[in-house]
């Protein structure tokens, strides 16, 4: 097998040659670029002031709200797939997992912390439970990649996201959407804003989607007789309703006060293995935020953000070994069937406080600033339950119950206060170089109080003997996260820059547990070390963009959630969750990211990344295997999750105006990514492949863009892809990403007057 250092030097090679590429071709772009049409201009405030994209010393792909509705997006996972270096997968509703460059999380436990966080409107969003939203009524989005722990901070240790929503405008504006499509696809979305008042202006928007499933459940009534026929039942629906209200107070140019509110619904069958109860995934998201800017001169900003934000989620889910899921499903009847059932079932409640202030001066001398304070409370309730039995062939093609069910229990109450202090200063020597420093000072202090009742009953590799626990735990964690940052600016249109940053994630506990022992155990705090060079470029009067950057990370004590068997369990034992510290991990990558108009009715779009990541010192625990039978003990070499050697993506849209003054768009989306693993062991049948997806959408705005009609198609090919995967007994259980899916919208504007 190639060396690291020698796969990493060929990836470089490949990512070099598709550097070398684009601007070899610029001259024959030339003569079509020299045409009329510009790129759009995006405005960004990943450094908490407002600033070009191309002006931004960082890793930051960002998405106005035009493009999302361009190309479709109502989603995280639309926008992972255009992102270069992030992915996603989700196990339930209550664990969306989001990683930027290979680092991300699946603990869900009460007292455990992501490691990619979404903020709205800058404010933050903690539980991975309410990362699963509908995107609506958005200015803008951006994806920070890389440690972001001076200006976001709090555990923003992979990259963070930021949903910028619309502010009501002093304008009227209204807009309606209403969708319709195969697998009983219906959704209407919707928003109307503008002044209530001489210096009062409001907006009311909404989004509602139902979508049947697509997934077929052949299983019922286990573990008793099956029947002669079996019922089928979709599996991966969709019902979400969101609703988003805002207020608006700018009494003169030195204040301007909002106060939003958003409350937001989802429901749905995601369970993947074949069992009789079709589970059950419900959200309920419940959010306040009031945000004061202050204006006391033209080159300072005052910011206060205030929030609170309700997240309540549930997940009820089927339990049955891959065994007898495959056994029913090929041959029902007969000679009966053996096995473990039950069911997994889980309620997760937090609510988030929090406070952010914040000066930035942005004026005309060599100096920009900003500083803040910030605090936040969270406090989360999580009950887990795990209930089992396990059942036998009676020898008359049916089961016979040999232990009934029984059911463990896992009760979690956790607090955690953060506190920081935090700043960022940008020097300008002179017109092409300027310098930034930054740093934040963070302590978090986290208390829980847990309550277990194990499983009375023992299966090996499943529970163990262990008393009921009930214990309150204390533990402090504090971390000085600091960013320094080199910037040439040889002309107006590009920007090099060299870029140090940390980036922090407290300890905690894991979750649901069958020991006292592993419920007791404490893990450490995560950190991570980038270093990264890049370069901002336009060209040809602001009509081709390319941005690259290459970074390389340390990380130390990142935090692993594994799927584990005691040595002495039987081959087939389903096995137990336990965090535990990997020692090391190293990541290096170029992601290359470009945008051109070479016909002013012709854009041209897409990213690329490589990735190389291993783990150093880490192995697995002793007295405890891998769920399926893993080469070594040793992890040492082995890939991190979610991280595909390649991934690229390539947007093509054609914009042509008709005689009677309406617009015809013809538009084509191709993303590709590698296969990715998804257990420090790699086990190929736990893996997500590599898969190609393609959509199409074709639309015609009338004359005055009073209304949009759009025909698309998902998975046009119909792809048989993964959305996710993990280990289980005898191989792993996967979900299937949709089937080709296909509809229209119809969008209208009304026009005010």
């Amino acid at each position: 097998m190639a060396s690291t250092s020698n796969r990493t030097r060929r990836r470089l090679h490949r990512a070099t040659a598709l550097l070398l590429a684009v601007p070899l071709t610029l001259p024959a772009w030339a003569p079509a670029l020299a045409q009329e049409g510009v790129l759009e201009e995006i405005i960004v405030t990943t450094q908490r002031r407002a600033e070009r994209l191309q002006d931004v010393p960082l890793s930051v792909s960002a998405f106005s709200g035009d493009q999302l509705e361009e190309m479709g997006i109502s989603d995280i996972k639309a926008i992972t797939e255009r992102t270069p270096g992030f992915t996603m997968g989700m196990f339930n509703p209550l664990q969306t997992q989001l990683y930027i460059r290979g680092i991300g999380s699946n603990e869900d436990g009460a007292g455990g912390d992501q490691s990619v966080i979404v903020f709205i409107d800058d404010v933050y969003g903690g539980r991975s439970a309410g990362f699963n939203l509908d995107i609506f009524d958005v200015e803008r989005v951006e994806v920070l990649r890389g440690p972001q722990g001076t200006l976001f901070g709090k555990n923003v240790v992979g990259g963070a996201i930021n949903i910028i929503t619309k502010k009501p405008t002093e304008e009227p504006e209204a807009v309606l959407e209403a969708s319709a499509g195969n697998m009983g696809l219906f959704g209407v979305r919707g928003r109307v804003m503008g002044p209530l008042a001489d210096t009062v202006f409001g907006k009311l928007a909404f989004s509602h989607k139902n979508r049947d499933g697509y997934l077929d459940n052949f299983a019922e009534n286990y573990p008793n007789e099956l029947p002669d026929a079996v019922d089928s039942d979709d599996l991966l629906d969709i019902d979400s309703t969101s609703v988003r209200g805002h207020l608006r107070w700018a009494p003169n140019d030195q204040w301007d006060l909002n106060l939003s509110a958003t409350y937001a619904d989802y429901d749905d069958k995601i369970h993947t293995v074949l069992a009789d109860d079709r589970g059950l995934g419900a959200i309920e998201q419940i959010g306040v935020t009031s945000r004061i800017e202050y204006y006391p001169t033209d080159a300072l900003t005052l910011t206060s953000v205030t929030s609170f934000r309700n997240v309540d989620g549930q997940n009820d889910e089927p339990v049955a070994t891959a065994a007898m899921g495959l056994l029913r499903a090929s041959s029902p009847g007969a000679g009966g069937i053996s096995g473990i059932f039950g069911d997994n079932d889980s309620w997760d409640e937090s609510d988030t406080f929090t406070q952010e202030l914040r000066i930035a001066y942005s004026g005309a001398s060599n100096w920009q600033w900003v500083a803040g304070l910030y605090y936040s409370n969270e406090q989360t309730e999580r009950t887990e339950t795990l209930g089992l039995g396990l059942a036998v062939p009676d020898g008359a093609g049916g089961s016979l119950v040999a232990v009934p069910k029984f059911t463990g229990s896992d009760w979690q109450d956790n607090e955690t206060n953060s506190y920081a202090i935090f700043g960022d200063i940008t020097y300008s020597f002179n017109d092409q170089w300027s310098i930034s420093a930054g740093g934040r000072q963070t302590e978090e202090r986290k208390r829980i109080h847990r309550i277990g009742t194990p499983a009375p009953v023992v299966i090996p590799g499943l529970s163990q003997p262990s008393e009921p626990w009930d214990f309150v735990d204390k533990a402090k964690f504090d971390s000085f996260t600091p960013k320094f940052s080199l910037n040439w600016t040889p002309t107006n249109d590009a920007l090099l820059y060299a870029t140090y940053s940390e980036g922090f994630k407290s300890g905690g506990w894991q979750g649901l547990s069958n020991l006292r022992s592993i419920a007791n155990n404490q893990f450490n705090p995560e950190a991570a070390e980038q270093w990264e060079v890049g370069a901002k470029t336009e060209w040809f009067d602001n009509r081709l963009r390319l941005n690259v950057a290459w970074f390389t990370t340390d990380y130390t004590d990142l935090q692993i959630l594994q799927l584990l068997v005691p040595v002495d369990a039987p081959p087939d034992a389903p096995g137990i969750l336990l965090t535990q510290n990997a020692a090391d991990a190293k990541i290096e990558g170029v992601e290359i990211e470009f945008t051109a108009r070479p016909h002013e009715r012709l854009l041209l779009s897409g990213a690329v990344a490589t990735l190389d990541t291993e783990f150093s010192n880490f192995f697995v625990p002793t007295g405890f295997r891998p769920p399926v039978a893993a080469p070594s003990t040793s992890r040492d070499g082995n890939a991190l999750r979610n991280a595909p050697d390649w991934a690229y993506n390539l947007l093509v849209r054609y914009e042509h105006p008709l005689a009677n003054g309406a617009m015809l768009a013809l538009q084509g989306d191709y993303r590709h990514k590698d296969k990715v693993y998804q257990d420090p062991d790699v086990l190929e049948v736990a893996a997500v492949p590599a898969y190609d997806a393609v959509d199409f959408r074709v639309s015609y705005e009338s004359p005055g863009g009073t209304y949009q009609v759009t025909a698309w198609m998902t998975n046009a090919f119909d792809e048989e892809y993964f959305l996710h995967n993990y280990p289980a007994a005898g191989g792993g259980f996967a979900t299937p990403a949709p089937p080709r899916h296909y509809g229209a919208t119809i969008v209208w504007r009304p026009v005010y007057r």
